[in-house]
Formats: C-alpha cells, structure tokens, sequence
C-alpha cells in the first residue's frame, strides 16, 4: 500500500502536544508542560482511501464488531461535550450540570416538538443530536462514514495550515467488559433500556452516577441522521479523562486505537469519497445535507 506509513512505537516521535487535551479546544503553554500520559495507539498514517480500506479489513477480520469516530484533527480527544466545559471541571458539579441542561431542554422544547421522550437518556440521546453537551460521544459502526467526518472540512483549510485527521477504532465489547468487569454477561453491547444503564441515567442526585468508565451503548433511533450514519455511542461515567487518555483503556493492549489520515492527502482523500458515494446527502439524509452536497459538487 502505497500511502501507507506504519507506526514503529519504538522509534516513533508524535508531533508535540499535551497529554491532557481535551477535544475541539486548544493546547496551553501550562499543558505542554505537563508529563505525557497514555495515548492509543496509532496504527498507521495512511494517504488514500484505498489504504484505508485496507488497513480497517486488516484490523477488523476475525473480530468482534468494531466501532469508528473521525475527528478533523488528530489532537482532538475522545471526551464528550459536557466534560470539557471551560471552567467546570468536578465530576459531581457537570453531573449536575447535565441535569440541569436536560430540565432546560426539557421545558423548553414543547412549543418546537409535541413527540419528547418520557424517559431521560432518551432525552438525553436528543440533547446530544442538537448539539446539547451531554455525557455522550458518537461512534459510528460505519468507518467510511467516520471517514468523512475526519475529511469534510478539508476544503476550507488554508494552505499551509492543513492538520493531520484521525479515525479512532474503538472495541465496544472489550471496553464494556472492563467497565463491567465484575459481571459475568458484559461481553456485548448494551441497548438504551437495559438494566446495566441504571448507574449511567442522568440525575439530580450526582452520586447516582456511580459508575467510573465509560459503556458502549446502542442509542435510540430517534432521527434519520442517527440511522444513515449507524450511529452508537459511549456514555460516560465520573472518570472525566479522556477514553484515548485513559490508562485503564489505552496504551497498545487496550480498547481504542487511530488510523492517522495525512494532511496533505485529505482533499484528495475527500474528493475520492466523495465520488464513491460517500456523499453529504447520505450522511446527512435531509435538505441540510443535499445544499452541502450541491455546494461540493460545484466547488464550494
């Protein structure tokens, strides 16, 4: 594979970051100071989609169901929106925080929606599909949908500023049975409604998300974008660190690994998904998603 470029652990230099960064906001000087801590392990850099074909069928065949996240850039962390809230940073008080967020929405939706959930994480999964922060991260079951996500902003990059993408590989089952190591039924994934969610509902009551790591979780189908782009999710517990960050997780025995996507190839990368079909209008199966498509079409 042409575009391919392994990653050797031994000799590897990753480009300079800090450990504790959390996703979508930008390193400090104080933070890059800090001593690294454990990071997922990056798998290869890859060039062209026809690598990356190849590298997920290499890392997928004769495993159990792998899960998949692109991020633009590859310096953005596994957390969810809740838990990178600026100046907020206790555990109790961002539980808190989310229950205050889903009483808002809960009250204010109405007027906009005559169909809200009765149930919480079910309001919860809609918080998180408009934008709300929650306690949740999207995954998708789809690595070419994760794909897109990692590139669809690669137009709009200047020149010189481009930044590596990544798409994270993640073993749902693996993670939900060191979440729920004591259990004897925790190689699977759980649906939205199962009992092992209990310690994961929102509450008022902080201390009733009692659980530390995060579980791998089908969340409800409660709009076409979610369908389209198969999407899952992992909901967090009170350890608040990053999933790629976190040593009970990461390192290279760990749940989540990264497929590097190279700077300088994503437009070209882009444009090849794009032409396969990979396309604005299928991952976002709505008017929203056919004006992107229109606009890529004709070099927007």
């Amino acid at each position: 594979m042409n575009g391919l470029h392994l990653y050797d652990p031994l000799r590897a230099t990753d480009r300079s970051m800090s450990d504790t960064f959390q996703a979508d906001t930008q390193l400090s000087e104080a933070d890059a100071n800090l001593p690294p801590e454990p990071k997922a392990p990056i798998v290869a850099t890859v060039e062209t989609v026809q690598d990356f074909a190849s590298l997920v069928i290499q890392e997928t065949r004769g495993q159990s169901r792998r899960w998949f996240r692109g991020t633009r850039n590859c310096i953005y962390r596994l957390v969810p929106s809740l838990y990178r809230h600026p100046s907020i940073k206790g555990t109790d008080r961002l539980i808190e925080l989310e229950w205050e967020l889903l009483s808002e929405f809960r009250h204010e939706a109405p007027p906009f929606s005559n169909r809200l959930p009765p149930e919480n994480l079910e309001l919860l999964f809609l918080m998180q599909h408009y934008g709300i922060p929650t306690r949740l991260l999207d995954w998708t079951e789809n690595p070419f949908i994760a794909l897109f996500f990692a590139l669809e902003n690669a137009r709009q990059e200047r020149a010189g500023e481009e930044v590596d993408a990544t798409v994270w590989i993640l073993d749902p089952v693996n993670l939900n049975k060191i979440a729920y190591s004591n259990r004897a039924n925790a190689n699977r994934v759980y649906g939205a409604y199962a009992d092992e969610l209990a310690a994961y509902q929102p509450s008022q009551d902080a201390k009733k998300v009692s659980m530390l790591l995060p579980l791998a979780i089908h969340g409800v189908h409660n709009s076409q974008r979610i369908v389209a782009q198969r999407g899952s999710f992992t909901i967090f517990g009170r350890d608040t660190t990053a999933l790629d960050q976190n040593s009970a997780l990461s390192g290279f025995s760990g749940v989540v690994k990264q497929i590097r996507i190279s700077a300088n190839s994503k437009k070209q990368m882009f444009d090849d998904l794009f032409n396969i079909g990979v396309a604005d209008s299928v991952v976002y199966p709505d008017l929203d998603g056919l004006g992107r498509e229109i606009r890529n079409r004709r070099g927007f």
